[in-house]
């Protein structure tokens, strides 16, 4: 007497016709042979998982149920396999590239474990796109991806300074957690010196270590100031006679620059920080109308 079951799998549908001494083992056999999923990769499923491979079908599944078929194809098993295999060689030829790259062609591989997690300008200005490319400038500058590093340094957020924070150029609070930095000018018309930029970040990483303007402070910034253009091996082999080289700040300048590392709650320690409690939208509007631009930024 012919007995039937339907197999589902992925959503599609067969009816197997086979005779009441069938087991469960020889049932899938000829699942594999329909579907192509090796017996041992198969899952059925019918009430339950079904794994009385002794068993006979008729003992198991009424005439006319429907069992789930559960299980990768050989096909999709030799592809995941292909792609393992690729993705493993090309780790190893990545290992190889940057084991030569650093000890023949000395060139430094920039990792990316350390840096910033989010770019964020300030979206209610004219020209947010070229704040961004500053910011991203800057996390992209070879020079200071190689200080970051070096000193294992990880930033959570590389922001542009609010304009109305006018009484300082940076600020890093919590170690870490939020870089800012003064972007434009003060009649906000145009960018600052991208270089002059890039030093008041090198001050803010070494709050990343040191809070308050001590000795130790200074010299970090110093070390670091250094290091983001040795270490820039891009510009290696160039005439160095036409590049700018910035001197950190002395002890009396640094304190204009952020006047000391934010801590956790926001506090200064050794001067004055921005209340980032504020929206950004509102302080902005607020030094609007104490500069007089309210209505030219209206227009």
């Amino acid at each position: 007497m012919s007995y039937s079951v339907g197999v589902s799998h992925k959503g599609r549908i067969e009816e197997l016709t086979i005779n009441e001494t069938t087991t469960l083992d020889q049932l899938r056999a000829e699942i594999a042979e329909v579907f192509g999923v090796e017996p041992h990769n198969q899952r059925l499923l019918y009430r339950g998982a079904l794994s009385d491979n002794a068993a006979t079908v008729k003992s198991l599944i009424p005439n006319g149920g429907k069992i789930v078929l559960v299980g990768a194809t050989t096909q999709e098993y030799n592809t995941l396999q292909a792609n393992v295999e690729r993705r493993q060689k090309g780790q190893a030829n990545y290992a190889k590239y940057k084991a030569t790259s650093a000890s023949v062609y000395r060139t430094p591989v920039v990792s990316s474990e350390f840096g910033f997690g989010v770019l964020d300008p300030l979206l209610q200005l004219p020209q947010q796109h070229k704040a961004m490319e500053v910011l991203r400038r800057l996390a992209n500058d070879v020079g200071v991806r190689e200080v970051m590093r070096k000193h294992e340094y990880r930033v959570g957020v590389l922001r542009e300074l609010h304009p109305n924070e006018r009484a300082i150029l940076g600020y890093n609070r919590n170690r870490g957690q939020v870089i800012a930095l003064r972007l434009r000018t003060d009649d906000l018309e145009g960018f600052r010196d991208y270089l002059g930029v890039r030093q008041v970040l090198m001050h803010e990483l070494a709050h990343m270590v040191w809070d308050k303007h001590d000795d130790n402070f200074h010299r970090l910034n110093r070390q670091h100031c250094g290091e983001v253009v040795e270490l820039d091996w891009t510009r290696r082999g160039r005439t160095v006679g036409a590049t700018k080289v910035y001197e950190p700040p002395t002890a009396v300048q640094a304190g204009e620059v952020d006047g000391g590392s934010l801590g956790a709650g926001g506090f200064v320690l050794g001067g004055q920080a921005p209340q980032e409690s504020l929206s950004r939208d509102l302080a902005y509007q607020a030094w609007l109308r104490r500069s007089g631009k309210q209505k030219q930024h209206d227009n």
